[in-house]
């Protein structure tokens, strides 16, 4: 006889939820207005000469003129699992949106440094 107790969910359904669950907290933005004068990430989607195009958009509170730090996630080894995550953030330029795209897009021009794609644009709260 089978010991095992019958809940009703298969890998499958709880693979589905997890998934679901997780490209529902997997926005470019958050809803709040506040947070976006305190938080506005993105990523670099797109590097042609010095205009990059970026995952921030009207939803995240970008307007023309704004200026965003760019940062780089560098792996560094770690000691342990218990010591981090295995990463460092570098910082590695400023650009200065141009145009709004809508919602979730934006492009911006380079100010300084030299980001490249899957860099993170964020608003420096100063």
């Amino acid at each position: 006889m089978d010991t095992k107790a019958n809940t009703g969910f298969t890998p499958r359904m709880i693979l589905g939820a997890t998934l679901l669950s997780a490209l529902l907290l997997a926005g470019c933005a958050s809803t709040s207005p506040a947070y976006h004068q305190i938080v506005m990430q993105g990523q670099i989607l797109s590097v042609a000469s010095d205009t990059l195009v970026v995952c921030i958009g009207e939803r995240d509170g970008a307007k023309v003129g704004r200026e965003l730090a760019v940062v780089r996630h560098v792996p560094q080894p770690a000691a342990s699992k218990a010591a981090g995550p295995g990463f460092r953030r570098a910082p590695v330029g400023q650009v200065r949106i141009t145009t709004v795209f809508d919602d979730h897009y934006a492009s911006a021009r380079i100010i300084s440094g030299r980001p490249q794609v899957n860099d993170v644009v964020e608003l420096e709260n100063k």
